[in-house]
């Protein structure tokens, strides 16, 4: 089960990020007396696409523990299984308009381990991450560091990772590698006591390797139709821009937080995320989330459902007659698209030292090209357990 680049909407499972609290249900939590001192959580979430589609299965594990008064330890494990069906990348059969399917199952292990050092005005955090499947191997490597100003009211946020990851498909392709560059900087804006503005940007580069093995790309002109592998750049760039706004308000006892993510790259595709989550405090114990998050996205250039050609015919062959394009993909993640995602997360603090939280989204997937078939895109229903202990 290889990885797709981490800034398209794909069927892999939604991570929980639930690392967020922080400037965002924070205001809330904080009301109500929770502090950020050492702590386990635990997560389990459940992403389930319709028809019978893919399946993932996530356990997640996080530990944040303080070695003395500037340093603290975060350790974090994951365990997914996936199983299901995904297209292959075929269009539909004659006389049917559901795309092909092929089944998968297959587990990930991964793992990260990261000190955030404090110093005078600054943190620096060292952190080191592996994944492992049955097909793909990552290591990261990232530092980051953050220096306080104006009184810890400006925080300038810079960063810089590496990940080399290695590809062991079972089919179409040898061993293959690709290596992944990032660099950010950003910073976040206390704009009053309860108002927080964070921008980011994020420059990427990845090399190597780009292709998903198990994607196929039909020639209509080969006979009789057969899937080939499909073939992207070897290389790419990205730009990402994130902001976004947090308020409190002590009217409602309860905290808002609105983004926006731009994205564009290399293989033409542009992007754009707006999302918007509210922290309702309810009583002493409850707080209640509902969010909403909306994705687009343009087609990258190399796209197609099919094309005519046919890449075993050399050029000069004198049957050859139409051009094989160098780069091309009908992996429907890479299409012009949209996606919504909507849910409601419930969070109970038992007490100062434990809280427990559920939650539920509905994710949903539509092409826009009126080319790829509906049938291609997945809808999921995706549910959340969690808890968290401080001592």
């Amino acid at each position: 089960m290889t990885k797709l680049a981490d800034n398209l909407e794909t069927t892999a499972l939604p991570r929980a990020h639930w690392r967020r609290w922080c400037l965002v249900g924070c205001s809330v939590l904080q009301s109500i007396g929770l502090s950020a001192e050492d702590h386990v959580d635990y997560k389990f979430e459940e992403y389930d696409e319709s028809d019978d589609r893919i399946r993932i299965q996530t356990h997640s594990a996080l530990l944040e523990l303080a070695l003395g008064s500037a340093v603290t330890a975060k350790g974090e494990f994951v365990y997914d299984s996936i199983s299901g069906a995904t297209p292959t990348g075929g269009p539909p059969p004659a006389g049917s308009d559901q795309v092909p399917l092929a089944q998968m199952d297959d587990v990930r292990r991964a793992g990260s381990l990261g000190t955030a050092i404090a110093w005078g005005r600054n943190i620096t955090t060292p952190q080191v991450a592996y994944s492992l499947e049955s097909d793909y191997e990552s290591i990261g490597l990232s530092l980051n560091h953050s220096i306080d100003f104006n009184q810890k009211n400006t925080t300038l946020n810079l960063g810089v990772a590496h990940n080399f990851d290695t590809i062991m498909p079972e089919f179409w392709a040898g061993e293959e590698s690709k290596d992944s560059t990032s660099f950010l900087i950003g910073g976040t804006q206390l704009l009053g006591p309860q108002t927080v503005l964070t921008a980011n940007l994020t420059l990427g580069f990845d090399s190597g390797y780009l292709s998903d093995p198990y994607k196929g790309f039909v020639f209509t002109d080969y006979d009789p139709a057969a899937l080939f592998p499909e073939k992207r750049p070897d290389d790419r760039t990205k730009q990402i821009l994130l902001t976004s706004f947090t308020h409190f308000f002590d009217a409602l006892n309860g905290s808002v937080e609105a983004s926006y993510r731009f994205y564009h790259d290399s293989f033409d595709i542009f992007s754009h995320t707006a999302a918007l989550e509210w922290y309702q405090k309810i009583g002493q114990h409850v707080v209640v989330s509902p969010e909403f998050r909306y994705y687009w996205q343009s087609a990258a250039s190399f796209y197609a459902t099919q094309l005519p050609g046919d890449p075993t015919i050399p050029p000069g062959d004198p049957f050859f007659t139409t051009p094989v394009p160098e780069h091309y993909s009908a992996d429907y993640r890479l299409s012009h698209l949209q996606t919504f995602t909507y849910g409601l997360k419930l969070t109970v603090i038992v007490n100062r030292h434990f809280y427990l939280d559920a939650a539920y989204k509905r994710y949903e997937m539509f092409g826009l090209d009126d080319v790829t078939s509906a049938s291609a895109y997945p809808s999921a229903n995706v549910f959340t357990l969690g808890a968290r202990v401080w001592f």
